[in-house]
Protein backbone atom coordinates (compact mmCIF):
# COMPACT_ATOMS: atom_id res chain seq x y z
CA UNK A 1 0.00 0.00 0.00
CA UNK A 2 1.05 3.59 -0.38
CA UNK A 3 1.48 3.34 3.44
CA UNK A 4 4.19 1.45 3.36
CA UNK A 5 6.12 3.43 0.54
CA UNK A 6 8.96 5.77 2.00
CA UNK A 7 8.69 8.94 1.47
CA UNK A 8 11.73 10.13 -1.36
CA UNK A 9 12.05 13.12 1.03
CA UNK A 10 11.11 12.60 4.46
CA UNK A 11 12.45 15.89 5.93
CA UNK A 12 11.05 17.68 3.36
CA UNK A 13 7.79 16.39 4.20
CA UNK A 14 7.69 16.64 7.81
CA UNK A 15 8.14 20.67 7.37
CA UNK A 16 5.68 20.77 5.18
CA UNK A 17 3.15 19.41 7.05
CA UNK A 18 3.73 21.69 9.71
CA UNK A 19 3.70 25.11 7.33
CA UNK A 20 7.24 25.12 7.24
CA UNK A 21 9.20 25.80 3.89
CA UNK A 22 12.90 25.43 4.83
CA UNK A 23 13.65 22.19 6.01
CA UNK A 24 17.67 21.44 6.93
CA UNK A 25 18.99 19.04 5.78
CA UNK A 26 22.56 18.95 6.73
CA UNK A 27 24.14 19.84 10.22
CA UNK A 28 27.31 21.44 11.14
CA UNK A 29 28.93 19.89 13.87
CA UNK A 30 31.78 22.35 15.01
CA UNK A 31 32.41 20.65 18.52
CA UNK A 32 34.32 17.76 19.37
CA UNK A 33 33.95 15.31 22.09
CA UNK A 34 30.47 13.73 23.83
CA UNK A 35 29.20 17.30 22.78
CA UNK A 36 29.28 16.49 19.52
CA UNK A 37 28.60 12.84 19.64
CA UNK A 38 25.29 13.51 21.74
CA UNK A 39 23.97 15.44 19.75
CA UNK A 40 24.59 13.36 16.77
CA UNK A 41 23.36 10.46 18.30
CA UNK A 42 19.83 12.24 19.42
CA UNK A 43 18.83 13.64 16.09
CA UNK A 44 19.71 10.16 14.14
CA UNK A 45 17.54 8.54 16.88
CA UNK A 46 15.26 11.50 16.62
CA UNK A 47 15.67 10.88 12.44
CA UNK A 48 14.40 7.20 12.83
CA UNK A 49 11.38 7.63 15.34
CA UNK A 50 10.08 10.81 13.58
CA UNK A 51 10.44 10.05 9.59
CA UNK A 52 11.93 6.35 10.08
CA UNK A 53 14.98 6.47 8.38
CA UNK A 54 18.12 7.68 10.73
CA UNK A 55 20.00 8.92 8.34
CA UNK A 56 17.33 11.64 6.70
CA UNK A 57 20.02 14.46 8.40
CA UNK A 58 23.12 14.65 7.11
CA UNK A 59 25.78 15.38 9.75
CA UNK A 60 29.37 17.39 8.71
CA UNK A 61 31.95 17.45 11.53
CA UNK A 62 35.03 19.75 12.00
CA UNK A 63 37.57 18.01 12.88
CA UNK A 64 41.36 18.72 14.12
CA UNK A 65 44.32 16.68 12.86
CA UNK A 66 44.19 15.29 17.12
CA UNK A 67 40.54 14.46 16.63
CA UNK A 68 41.49 12.69 13.41
CA UNK A 69 44.77 10.83 14.89
CA UNK A 70 42.58 9.54 17.92
CA UNK A 71 39.39 7.98 15.43
CA UNK A 72 37.36 10.19 17.43
CA UNK A 73 33.88 8.53 17.80
CA UNK A 74 31.61 12.26 16.78
CA UNK A 75 33.79 11.89 12.79
CA UNK A 76 32.86 8.46 12.92
CA UNK A 77 29.24 9.10 13.41
CA UNK A 78 29.18 12.00 11.05
CA UNK A 79 28.36 11.75 7.53
CA UNK A 80 32.24 13.45 6.50
CA UNK A 81 34.26 15.91 8.16
CA UNK A 82 36.22 18.75 6.86
CA UNK A 83 39.85 19.03 8.66
CA UNK A 84 40.52 22.28 10.54
CA UNK A 85 43.40 23.43 12.55
CA UNK A 86 44.32 22.06 15.79
CA UNK A 87 45.93 23.55 18.63
CA UNK A 88 45.23 26.50 21.02
CA UNK A 89 41.43 28.06 20.28
CA UNK A 90 42.95 31.58 18.51
CA UNK A 91 43.93 29.07 15.91
CA UNK A 92 40.90 26.77 14.86
CA UNK A 93 37.54 26.84 14.18
CA UNK A 94 36.54 28.08 18.02
CA UNK A 95 38.01 31.60 16.85
CA UNK A 96 34.90 33.42 15.30
CA UNK A 97 37.07 36.45 14.46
Amino acid sequence: SADMLKSADPVGDFVKERGGNLPIRKILIANNGMAATKSILSIRQWAYLTLGDEKAIQFVAMATPEDLNANAEFIRLADTFVEVPGGSNKNNYANVD
